[in-house]
C-alpha cells in the first residue's frame, strides 16, 4: 500500500490545494484512481508518495 499526498486546482491564478491523502495497493494506476476520486474538472493534479514529501517550514 502506497499513501500520495494529492493537490489540485482549477485555475491557473489559483495555488495548488492539498486535497486529501489517497491510498493505492501495489499496482494500481494513480491517474486512474486519483481521477475517479476527484474527478477531471481540474486545471492540473498532482500526486506525490507521502513518503518523498519533506516538510520545508511549519508554523504552529
Amino acid at each position: 500500500m502506497t499513501r500520495y499526498q494529492v493537490y489540485g486546482r482549477k485555475a491557473y491564478n489559483e495555488p495548488l490545494t492539498l486535497l486529501a491523502p489517497l491510498d493505492l495497493a501495489d499496482g494500481a494506476e494513480l491517474k486512474t484512481q486519483a481521477l475517479d476520486k476527484y474527478g477531471d474538472d481540474w486545471i492540473e493534479l498532482v500526486a506525490a508518495r507521502e513518503e518523498d514529501v519533506t516538510e520545508v517550514a511549519l508554523k504552529r
